[in-house]
């Protein structure tokens, strides 16, 4: 059964909230997506000369419970 996740960006005391959250089977798939899309933004950040910084998706449900978070850095340094 599919379970909602919502992908909000983390910048520093910035917080971006992910209002429209993407259907999946679970939070494996959803830290597999997450990891998907820190890579597409990367990839833009550093062809346009802007530093990675300490950002990152805090990844969550429905009901607000934080399953994991995902910083931009921990990709770059893998």
């Amino acid at each position: 059964m599919a379970q909602k996740f919502f992908f909000h960006l983390r910048d520093g005391e910035s917080f971006d909230e992910d209002t429209v959250g993407v259907d999946l089977p679970n939070s494996n798939e959803a830290r597999r997506q997450g990891r998907l899309a820190l890579h597409e933004l990367i990839i833009e950040e550093i062809a346009t000369g802007l530093p990675v910084g300490d950002r990152s998706f805090e990844v969550t449900d429905e009901e607000g419970f934080m399953h994991f978070k995902l910083a931009f850095r921990d990709i770059v340094h893998r």
